[in-house]
Order: C-alpha cells, then structure tokens, then sequence
C-alpha cells in the first residue's frame, strides 16, 4: 500500500442526494414549512415531515421515514421529538 492509499484509507465522498428507507429514524434540521407542513432539506433531497409542532423550523427533530422515491430524492416522514435548536 502506498503513502497515498495509506493516507485516503477511510475516505469516502458524501452523497447530495441520500436515500433512505421506509423505517429508517434521522434526525434532520427543519429547515422550512410548506402548506403548513414542517420540510426538511438534506442536501439536494428534502424531506416533509408530518405532525412537527408549529414552531419546529429552525430546530433539530427526529423523524421516521416513511416513504422515500430515490428518482425524486424526496419523501415524508412523522415527527418523532425536538433534539436540538439552531445555533444561528
């Protein structure tokens, strides 16, 4: 193995476009509201969350998937709890 492999040993490239799995429980940052109903943005995919308290933009929730097109790169998911805020 040279210096160089040796070096990137590990590295990997992260994806802007993750995909998921009905049953997968993230945590994401809510980022926006759409009709109502909290959205989150997970690099190029975005993700809307059903029954999140009015106030959760802005806040760290975790969410279960529930269904998720990998063409798309978009799916819904239901709020699990509020982890965290915004450090902004």
């Amino acid at each position: 193995m040279s210096r160089f492999e040796k070096f990137l040993a590990g590295w990997s490239f992260r994806s802007a476009t993750p995909d998921y799995e009905p049953g997968d429980v993230i945590e994401v940052m809510v980022t926006g509201d759409a009709d109502g109903t909290a959205v989150a943005r997970i690099g190029d995919s975005t993700l809307r969350i059903d029954g999140a308290p009015a106030d959760a933009v802005n806040t760290r929730v975790q969410v279960a998937v529930e269904t998720w097109d990998e063409t798309r790169h978009a799916g819904t998911g239901t709020y699990r709890e509020t982890v965290g805020e915004s450090a902004f």
